[in-house]
């Protein structure tokens, strides 16, 4: 018996000693990216084979003790060059962005290596790419389609990496990289926002559409802008987002907001004197001035500010002042809000060019954003806007190059939707 525990004790410190000792370590520090680098190492010799070899290389698939899972052998020639694709296998299927996967192009021309781009998410646009520096590295990371690093030189060859574990890299890189956020470890419960989205999900076949339309404080579909009683009822977004709101306020006090206070503007606090000329006419600001109201009521009427829930600091992204941040970045805002704020979910205000004569940048859409990180490390974001489920993606497609402001509010396992109408319910 002393034997074979001695036997074993020597095995697992020769593997320590092969891979380097940030290899444990890393298994932390990564928080477990499913890495086969047993499977890299056992296929060196076909990976930096020539270029005429790798091509005829037949695909299949491999066990990885490391990773955990199946993985994927697979070279696809295309634009002039080769892939070496080791992609790891997520629930039955193989996607190549799944975390932990390996994509290793080659000049199909010389062989050289020209990148290799590793998947730190189950998401196509959160990943590193090392590039081969003179006898060293380069690498640059983007986390949800956000540049976060680039031209980082490391102190290894690119090829040394390839064969390393991940976790070394994160070793290497610990002093620029903040690894913590980009793979944080797994949340010590379910979100708080997971049971906010069935919620809403549960609702929304029982939600009519209505332009203009919200429900007032006693529960009644009214036109947002008169107050009057609505045939038949509904919601437009506006109306919508203050109804999700309002299962944060109606699990308080039993009751909806009112609107009157929801539509009150503000242009001491945003606009200018171009603006101003089209408040009446075309009221430029009322997304921004409606998300503001609500937060505003929601978290407390937070030291009197409607300002203090604005979303303002984040990291890698530039916030402009009353407009938000621009579209393409808000995967990688929600993100880091998800980290920073749990609990919360947001009131999004698009921010658009709109109009003619003349074209005014408006606020002329609201969403509802309840973004939370999963067991896995990865993103979570559900977008409802105007009674049903859209996606962040559907906000890029339809926005492109337009901006969007956040409002924070808290969320509450309390939340409790209030009941629609009896005659709308049929």
């Amino acid at each position: 018996m002393n034997r074979i525990l001695i036997v074993v004790i020597l095995l697992i410190t020769g593997y320590f000693c092969v891979f380097g000792q940030g290899f444990f370590s890393g298994l932390s520090e990564t928080r477990g990216i499913p890495d086969a680098v047993d499977l890299r190492t056992s296929l060196r010799s076909s990976i930096t084979g020539s270029a005429w070899t790798v091509r005829r290389l037949p695909a299949q698939t491999y066990t990885s003790e490391t990773a955990g899972t199946l993985v994927r052998f697979q070279v696809v020639t295309q634009n002039e060059a080769l892939y070496i694709l080791l992609v790891n296998n997520r629930e039955g299927s193989y996607p190549l962005y799944s975390a932990g996967t390996y994509i290793i192009k080659r000049s199909i021309d010389d062989g050289s290596f020209i990148q290799a781009k590793i998947f730190l998410k189950n998401d196509p646009d959160t990943f590193v790419r090392l590039f081969p520096f003179k006898d060293r590295a380069k690498l640059e990371l983007y986390l949800y389609g956000t540049l976060i690093h680039q031209d980082l030189v490391l102190p290894l060859s690119f090829e040394e990496l390839l064969f390393s574990p991940f976790s070394r890299l994160v070793s290497l890189t610990s002093g620029r990289i903040d690894w913590a956020r980009i793979l944080p470890g797994p949340p010590e419960s379910r979100s708080e926002i997971a049971g906010m989205i069935d919620a809403v999900r549960d609702k929304l076949p029982f939600l009519p559409d209505m332009e203009d339309g919200a429900m007032d404080d006693a529960g009644r579909f009214v036109y947002i802008e008169t107050g009057e009683r609505e045939s038949g009822g509904g919601f437009n977004c506006s109306g919508f987002a203050k109804y999700v709101a309002d299962g944060i306020y109606y699990g308080r006090h039993g009751r909806l907001m009112p609107i009157q206070p929801l539509k009150m503007k503000h242009p001491d606090l945003r606009g200018d004197p171009w603006s101003r000329r089209f408040e009446d006419e075309r009221d430029p600001f009322f997304g921004l001035d409606w998300t503001r109201n609500i937060g505003h009521i929601l978290n407390g009427r937070a030291n009197g500010s409607y300002e203090a829930m604005d979303v303002r600091d984040v990291p890698h992204a530039r916030y402009i002042e009353d407009v938000g941040y621009p579209m393409e970045k808000l995967k990688a805002v929600l993100y880091y809000l998800a980290l920073k704020f749990p609990g919360s979910f947001y009131l999004g205000s698009v921010n658009a060019q709109f109009g003619t004569d003349p074209v005014l940048r408006q606020h002329i859409h609201v969403v509802v954003l309840m973004p939370y990180i999963n067991r896995k490390g990865d993103l979570v974001a559900a977008v409802f806007e105007r009674n049903t489920e859209t996606s962040v993606e559907s906000l890029l497609r339809r926005y492109p190059g337009e901006n969007i402001h956040l409002t924070r509010v808290q969320g509450s396992r309390d939340f409790t939707l209030p009941p629609v109408p009896a005659e709308n319910m049929d």
